[in-house]
């Protein structure tokens, strides 16, 4: 099935009608408008056809746009995926929107003329492979580690974190940050930006609604079990009418939320309050990852100033800025688990429910580390109530 859209072009001679949006032109027999159709000519007849017949139905459908500077309306020929993918992305996503894009680099910044690097690049993202342009000038490029990188660094095939803005395109985006995750899918799904479903990458909007593209039915967030070693870049404050505290790893700036009745031992072993971790130390921390660059710690331990960080066992010399990780590390387990029962209680201020299986035991559950089903379909925590019957899922982290 053929689909049709408007773009803008300049006044000038007509040119055969170009494929939109595409990058890599290989798949349609490279591009139309340069080496002509390669169809047999009765379905070059039912093609044009389809199109004359659409574009008189659409000019009859439509009120003309007036075009400054004497440019005129042509058609702009997409298909299958490419529609698909554009039109979710535009219908998602819009100018000056931040949002984070995670996906594999099809086309890495090249030189220019041989001398200049060139400040763009290519990431494809969803199962059609859509490809998002990437403007990197002014952007800090780091590597895996939260090194410093160039834009020569950037390989192809190499999956990658961007941070940025919408531009007027909703397949362009003005980069401000750029990190470097690995160099193959086994190295997304191992870090702390992988969702399960997404296998293909995503693009996520980081304020507001949350919306993510490819829309995915059925494909449900699960909060992971991380370990982060980093150093405290902004504690509680002396007036401690917080228990959050933001700590840098690998390049990440991590904003972790410490319930009042997790364990926090100083280095010495001994119990410590969350107000009492200073910024620039360093800390080892176990929790659950409940959004992008956020945790809910379930654990925390001082390691020290950065003298005692660079002579102690958690120290990486591949890692000097720290590291995040889907493994617990030793001494600890993170056990996966299901709950089936009936919400006995609802607690919104601690961000807990309590859930009764079919044994009369209780479980006290953080929600915001938990997926949570009611007859088979994702039920959301503001939809819970009391004597609903739910089946919970998540992982427990034990020491």
């Amino acid at each position: 099935m053929w689909f049709i859209r408007s773009a803008i072009c300049a006044p000038g001679p007509v040119s055969p009608v170009t494929f939109g949006m595409m990058q890599k032109r290989e798949n349609l027999a490279e591009a139309a408008g340069e080496i002509g159709w390669r169809f047999p000519r009765k379905r070059t007849f039912v093609l044009a056809f389809v199109l004359t017949t659409g574009l008189a139905a659409a000019s009859m459908a439509q009120t003309p746009q007036l075009i400054p500077n004497g440019g005129s309306a042509a058609p702009v020929l997409l298909i299958g995926s490419q529609l698909q993918s554009t039109v979710a992305a535009a219908g998602l996503f819009r100018e000056g929107q931040n949002v984070v894009v995670i996906g594999e680099v099809t086309s890495s910044p090249k030189k220019i003329a041989g001398v200049v690097q060139e400040q763009k690049m290519q990431v494809a993202v969803g199962p059609g492979k859509a490809d998002y342009t990437m403007h990197l000038t002014d952007a800090m490029l780091i590597g895996a580690s939260g090194q410093k990188i160039a834009a020569s660094d950037l390989a192809t095939h190499t999956w990658v974190r961007a941070e940025g803005t919408v531009m007027d395109d909703p397949r362009r985006i003005k980069v401000t940050r750029l990190q470097v995750i690995g160099k193959d899918l086994p190295d997304l799904q191992s870090s702390a930006f992988y969702r399960p479903g997404f296998d293909q990458g995503y693009v996520m909007a980081v304020a507001g609604s949350r919306q993510i593209f490819p829309e995915t039915p059925g494909a449900v967030y699960t909060p992971a079990a991380l370990m982060i070693v980093g150093k405290v870049s902004d504690d509680t404050g002396s007036l401690e009418t917080t228990r959050n505290i933001f700590v840098d790893a690998a390049g990440n700036r991590w904003k972790m939320h410490v319930p009042k009745d997790t364990p926090i031992f100083d280095t010495q072993g001994k119990k410590i309050s969350v107000h009492e971790i200073a910024t620039g130390q360093w800390i080892r921390a176990h929790g659950w990852q409940t959004d992008d660059l956020r945790l809910r710690v379930a654990r925390i331990e001082e390691i020290g100033p950065e003298e005692a960080f660079r002579t102690s066992a958690l120290f990486r010399a591949g890692a000097p800025m720290g590291y995040v990780e889907r493994a617990p590390g030793a001494a600890v387990r993170f056990n996966a688990f299901k709950v089936t029962g009936v919400i006995t209680a609802v607690d919104e201020a601690a961000g807990t429910l309590t859930v009764r299986d079919d044994q009369g035991k209780d479980h006290v559950l953080a929600a915001e580390t938990v997926t949570m089903s009611a007859n088979g379909q994702p039920v959301e925590v503001k939809a819970l109530r009391t004597g609903q019957r739910v089946t919970v899922e998540g992982s427990e982290i034990l020491f």
